[in-house]
């Protein structure tokens, strides 16, 4: 039997044909979004576990590390900025690595850990001190969320 005859004979089939696919569609977006919350929180339970909570300090401004990769710089794309004329477009990057922070210097301009200059990356740890140009950033650990 031709469909396309049938349902120009019977509006009121192809009316509820048309609210069932409409409910069909609406309970796939709902089981979809209902799938993405669940694994947006256990994204967030695990980011909080690997990132640990650190943060960088520096003076009064506190720098939260808040994805797996941050650029420090003077750019204004830079994740954490600084207009200092002695630190580069793209200084340095911090790294979220097997649970360890590490610094890596992007520039050649230096960087250092505690006073020493690194030249390759470099894992982090609580209270060590990264020197870029003339800011000193302190490593610390904030308040879980």
């Amino acid at each position: 039997m031709d469909l396309s005859k049938l349902l120009s004979n019977d509006p009121l089939l192809r009316a509820g044909l048309s609210a069932a696919a409409v409910i069909f569609v609406d309970l796939c977006a709902l089981v979809i979004l209902i799938a993405a919350s669940r694994e947006r929180r256990h994204s967030d339970r695990r980011w909080a576990h690997e990132n640990r909570g650190f943060m960088l300090a520096c003076g009064e401004n506190l720098y939260p590390l808040g994805a797996a990769e941050i650029v420090i710089g003077r750019h204004p794309s830079a994740d954490i900025r600084f207009r200092d004329g002695e630190i580069s477009r793209f200084h340095a990057i911090l790294t979220l690595s097997a649970g360890n922070w590490q610094i890596e210097d992007l520039s050649g301009n230096g960087v250092t850990v505690n006073g020493r200059r690194i030249d390759a990356p470099c894992i982090l740890h609580r209270n060590d001190v990264i020197g870029i140009g003339r800011r000193k950033l302190t490593v610390i650990r904030g308040k879980k969320g």
